[in-house]
């Protein structure tokens, strides 16, 4: 029934012509160029079909354009090119944000001056040179939601992670950016050594690192989707993971003491973490990817948790502490307009969250508290005993259930909801209808972030029995509010969980006997559960 297809396409590419199948020139409507920075009037493309559109009838038409400042040269052999906008994405339904709904076939060639190397989304199947040009041929052996390519003065530092191999494209020299901050450090008076700031330096530690994070994925959410993973620097402070390939920001390809010497202190998007966050997006976003606006949580929230997860087992507990806390700080804070971040509206809204007075609101919603969902379950799922070779076993089981069962295809957040039921625990059903409902009407649905109070005592009941009582009181969210409240005890001089408070009501009574003095007792020692907490 639709006579309108709409497209994104980058507002610096000027399209000549469409054309249908058999030759018939279609009308479109193109976004104005940019008449300055502070005015964009989108990009966007809409082709008019001559009918409209039939279930089961293919349409087939081709859009012909060009254009300048797509790619721009940001240093000696360094080129940056949006890793979105270069090619008319089909933008699927009326409903924002299902950029990653469907899968598509790409084939893509490529010229640009042989001196350089390109690399690009799917596999090489074909490079052959034309005079000055190097011209490459690319194609997807699985249908993909979107296609990218980088290109540049490149060294190619390879890995091998079991079939997969991991390839770094580093340029030789440094951008413009860094170039300045290498120019200054070196300056009359400045006393700092940080070495050279070519991308090359750091490349194979790069390399390893990304295959680590490609090792510990497939542990928890099955098969890498790819033949090969390709890393590419960019001039920018973001990163992307496209399928297969992944920007990193430059900040990236720093080591430590560069980073402190520079900057002082070290920004997330500088460590371990944002390269893994980055890496999970093969899976989270690709593999897997969402319906709609909706469920673009499970993107960015699940790669939020993978960066959180990956910086536990690569680092220490307190490194991974650290990341619970600050997700947590970061959703309590107050937004330029003073409200609570959290406060805004539920990650499954998704972007509606953003306007124009808080635009930041929306990513510390979904990155944040996106990621602490999957802490959470995962967290309730555990296996209490101190002896299990691998107490994420049933997380892992319900993670790569998921993968699979959305293998290739968008999922939206009830299909999620579902999978995670067929793994939930017996405790986790606070009530009593074997169903997450609880759970996702206040994390992923609701807003609200409970506080708790825990007050104890301890006595001696006799017969080797240890008598515990006390009450846990809740405040700041409704009556209605349900949690799995962890809670730990002291042994050896450690803090190790030991059981759950089921706190369906504002005041729980606590009243347990334990075998053993449990010393001291603590809840939420280890941040899990998405709240504040008075011992």
């Amino acid at each position: 029934g639709e006579r309108v297809l709409l497209f994104g396409l980058d507002f610096n590419l000027r399209v000549d012509r469409v054309t249908d199948i058999e030759g018939t020139v279609l009308i479109f409507i193109e976004a104005r160029e940019q008449k300055d920075r502070n005015q964009s009037y989108g990009s966007y493309l809409a082709v008019m079909l001559r009918a409209p559109l039939e279930v089961g009838k293919v349409q087939t038409f081709t859009i012909h354009y060009a254009g300048k400042r797509v790619i721009t040269q940001v240093g000696p052999g360094n080129y940056f090119a949006q890793s979105f906008g270069w090619y008319p994405t089909r933008l699927i339904s009326r409903t924002a944000g299902d950029d990653f709904a469907g899968r598509y076939s790409f084939d893509i060639t490529f010229r640009c001056p042989k001196r350089y190397i390109l690399v690009a989304t799917g596999n090489k199947v074909n490079e052959a040179f034309d005079g000055g040009d190097r011209v490459t041929e690319w194609k997807s052996d699985i249908p993909l939601a979107v296609a990218g390519f980088a290109y540049g003065d490149y060294k190619v530092v390879t890995q091998k992670v079991g079939e997969i191999e991991v390839q770094v494209y580093a340029n030789i020299e440094p951008d413009d950016i860094m170039a300045d901050l290498q120019r200054r450090v070196a300056a009359p008076g400045v006393q700092a050594a940080i070495g050279s700031l070519s991308p090359v330096a750091l490349a194979p530690t790069i390399a390893t690192e990304m295959g680590n994070s490609i090792r510990t994925f497939q542990n928890y959410f099955g098969p890498y989707p790819y033949k090969q993973l390709a890393i590419a620097n960019i001039s920018a402070g973001y990163g992307q993971g496209w399928p297969g390939l992944i920007y990193l920001s430059i900040f990236t390809f720093m080591d430590s003491t560069q980073i402190h010497t520079l900057f002082g202190q070290v920004n997330p998007r500088q460590t371990q973490f944002f390269r893994a966050h980055e890496t999970s997006h093969q899976w989270w976003g690709h593999r897997v990817g969402w319906k709609s606006y909706h469920d673009q949580w499970m993107s960015e929230g699940f790669a939020q948790f993978s960066g959180n997860l990956y910086t536990q087992l690569r680092d220490n507990q307190k490194e991974y502490l650290d990341r619970l806390r600050a997700d947590k700080q970061g959703l309590l804070a107050h937004d330029a307009h003073n409200h609570v971040y959290d406060s805004v509206g539920s990650v499954w809204m998704g972007y509606r969250t953003s306007n124009s007075v808080a635009p930041g609101d929306t990513s510390t919603i979904i990155y944040n508290k996106g990621g602490y969902v999957l802490t959470m379950l995962r967290m309730m799922m555990s296996d209490p005993n101190p002896k299990s070779p691998d107490p994420d076993a049933r997380f892992k089981l319900m993670m790569q259930a998921f993968c699979k069962t959305f293998d290739n295809k968008p999922a939206s957040t009830e299909d999620f909801k579902a999978v995670a039921e067929k793994y939930m625990t017996p405790g986790m059903d606070l009530e009593g209808n074997h169903k997450l409902d609880w759970f996702f009407r206040q994390y992923v649905y609701g807003t609200g972030i409970a506080h708790y109070e825990f007050h104890y005592d301890v006595k001696d009941a006799g017969g080797g029995q240890w008598a515990v009582t006390g009450t846990l009181k809740r405040t700041g969210v409704s009556d209605s509010w349900m949690d799995m409240v962890p809670v730990f005890m002291e042994r050896e001089g450690k803090m190790v969980r030991f059981a759950f408070f089921n706190a369906t009501k504002s005041d729980t009574q606590i009243d347990f006997k334990l075998p053993v003095n449990p010393g001291k007792l603590q809840i939420n020692v280890n941040e899990e559960l998405l709240a504040e907490i008075k011992q």
